[in-house]
């Protein structure tokens, strides 16, 4: 699973903190090893911990700068990452990506379903995967 994520890692880009990032309504913030969780007033922050955590245990969170963010619609959880521009369009990361989903049930949510969303740089939805 940690290749998986170290792979899935590669794909995602940094994306630039702009003063609207912060104001826009994505969320309180937090920071793990280069990369921003940001997460909305319908998840708690004890999920939020427990992702960033997980994260860097799976090497995700390498040092690199990576931004996602963790909501959740209904039961569902939502891990809504920046991805580098055309990722999403490819489709020899769906698998990486549809096994992200599973792992981070497993790992951090209980087995709760999770959506993934590549998301722009504003994270603007692009794709979901693992779609409930």
């Amino acid at each position: 699973m940690k290749k998986v994520l170290k792979v899935l890692g590669t794909l995602v880009v940094g994306a630039i903190v702009f003063v609207f990032l912060l104001s826009d309504g994505y969320g309180e913030k937090l920071e793990f090893n280069g990369t921003d969780v940001y997460y909305t007033e319908k998840v708690n922050i004890e999920e939020a911990q427990k992702l960033g955590e997980y994260l860097v245990e799976t090497e995700f969170a390498d040092g690199g700068s990576k931004s996602v963010q963790l909501s959740k619609r209904d039961s569902v959880y939502l891990f809504r990452m920046v991805v580098k521009e055309g990722i999403e369009k490819d489709s020899t990361n769906d698998v990486t990506f549809l096994a992200m989903t599973y792992a981070l049930s497993l790992g951090v949510f209980d087995g709760a379903a999770v959506e993934l969303e590549a998301c722009d740089n504003t994270f603007e939805t692009l794709r979901v995967y693992g779609k409930k």
